[in-house]
């Protein structure tokens, strides 16, 4: 199954390409954006590389991962991420990331809407899940935008910059 495109009013949504190193480390190295989004930027652009090459070569096994192409200046600047799907269980986790500079405009309210949409109708979801560091207050406050309801803290749950943090699960159920 390969994902489709989608465009709204600012945004590209497609799938990642090895040409989206660049923009991608760009944003992947922001600890700002790095920390709270739970990974440690690449050690090297050359490792980010290899990632988006991989990233890449998992759309044959059905990633669901759109790279957020800005219509206005044709930059990836994030992503957005339907994981963890289920075919059996019909359900998926919602992730998203967003460089900084872009942060505060409502571009991942409108990207977010676009994937849940498409899971909810394309992928027959019956749940979608999406965890969250417990002070993440932007990423909390999308969530509760989006219709997710908190369903608990998981203690200790991840290591994370060295060490180990807890993480709050959001759900909802389709419509």
């Amino acid at each position: 199954m390969s994902i489709p495109t989608f465009m709204s009013e600012r945004l590209i949504l497609r799938p990642l390409r090895a040409t989206d190193a660049a923009d991608m480390f760009a944003y992947a190295q922001d600890e700002q954006v790095a920390r709270p989004g739970m990974w440690e930027p690449y050690a090297s652009f050359e490792e980010c590389e290899r990632h988006v090459q991989q990233l890449v070569g998992l759309y044959e096994r059905d990633l669901m991962w759109w790279a957020l192409e800005h219509r206005a200046d044709g930059k990836v600047i994030g992503r957005v991420e339907l994981s963890d799907w289920s075919r059996d269980n019909e359900r998926a986790n919602l992730s998203y990331a967003l460089a900084q500079e872009y942060w505060g405009q409502g571009l991942m309210t409108e990207a977010a809407l676009i994937a849940m949409d498409y899971g909810w109708k394309e992928l027959k979801l019956h749940r979608l899940g999406a965890t969250v560091l417990p002070d993440n207050e932007a990423s909390i406050k999308l969530l509760g935008k989006l219709g997710f309801e908190f369903e608990g803290r998981l203690r200790h749950h991840r290591k994370h910059w060295g060490e180990w943090v807890d993480v709050d699960v959001y759900g909802m159920l389709a419509p």
